[in-house]
């Protein structure tokens, strides 16, 4: 499928945004501390002066009204944008029939995927593509975009999004600071749109690095698969910069925080919202100091500190 330029795709963003507060977290496990500015500082020594700072994006940068990518909602709001998703672009079909649609072929090809690699990753807009084919409602120069447009909008629908608290504030203070910052996330191809639409640019011109931009759909594979942390790590190694010094800031303790210190990083554990704080607890993830996060925070304002040199 040819790409659509994907510049009109902001715009549908910014249309259906609506503010999404965070939630109380749970509480962490014994012995969990959380690290807060305003008790460190004076005290010195908190940080082994990083050098580069990579962010997950969903749940970390911008809270999620499903809590991470890939899950879903069914809210009242969400069902009835659906039945209105279905009816612009495939009438006849109700909002049920897009999610029935969708979960089944997500599955499905996912199945397939799994031959392959432990951690698959999808493109929606060619599950969307396949379905409007079947609907007899794509054919010529229109398709692909039509594609990206229902694969967007459904994502929309069903997990809207927005700016965490503090967010774009620690982003422009880190990039002051001097910090390589990066983005190691599991996304899809709207995914960096989100930063056009809530912050006025691009990440490569918020003061992200280009070449430490991981998005899990250009892989092919999804967190927590060593082969985007590897990649990262190796990327930041061309630029002289040893993982530990880096600190990879996630709100999953699997997909992030582990992957992460496998990794050979220094991970934070962002627990700013009890929506997408997965602490993994019946995994083991989180009873394991072997992979105990280096830093807790939760709050995004608290991050220029901690990347401070001490």
């Amino acid at each position: 499928m040819d790409e659509p330029s994907l510049a009109p795709f902001t715009a549908i963003i910014r249309e259906n945004a609506a503010v999404i507060e965070p939630v109380k977290p749970p509480p962490l496990p014994p012995g969990w501390t959380v690290w807060k500015a305003a008790e460190a500082r004076g005290r010195g020594g908190h940080s082994p002066a990083f050098r580069a700072v990579l962010f997950d994006v969903y749940g970390t940068l911008f809270c999620s009204a499903a809590g991470d990518f890939g899950k879903d909602t069914e809210t009242p709001g969400g069902t009835r944008a659906l039945d209105e998703l279905a009816a612009s672009f495939a009438p006849g079909r109700t909002g049920e029939d897009l999610r029935a649609y969708f979960r089944r072929s997500a599955a499905g090809l996912l199945g397939k995927l799994r031959l392959e690699t432990d951690y698959p990753e999808l493109r929606v807009e060619e599950i969307w593509a396949r379905f409007l084919e079947e609907e007899g409602a794509a054919s010529g120069a229109s398709a692909a975009r039509r594609a990206c447009e229902l694969a967007l909008r459904y994502e929309l629908a069903v997990n809207p999004v927005f700016p965490m608290p503090g967010a774009q504030g620690a982003i422009a203070r880190l990039c002051e600071s001097g910090l390589v910052l990066g983005i190691i996330s599991n996304a899809q191809f709207f995914t960096p749109l989100l930063f056009d639409a809530f912050f006025g640019g691009p990440p490569q011109e918020l003061g992200f690095n280009p070449g430490l931009l991981f998005y899990s759909f250009e892989f092919g594979e999804a967190k927590p698969s060593p082969r985007l942390f590897a990649a990262a790590a190796g990327r930041l190694a061309a630029m002289g910069i040893p993982a530990g010094r880096c600190l990879c800031v996630g709100n999953d303790m699997r997909n992030d925080v582990a992957a992460a210190l496998g990794a050979g990083f220094t991970a934070a554990l962002f627990a700013g919202d009890g929506r997408s704080l997965r602490l993994r607890e019946e995994e083991g993830a989180a009873g394991s100091a072997r992979l105990r996060p280096s830093y807790i925070i939760d709050s995004l304002a608290d991050l220029p500190l901690l990347c401070a040199p001490p």
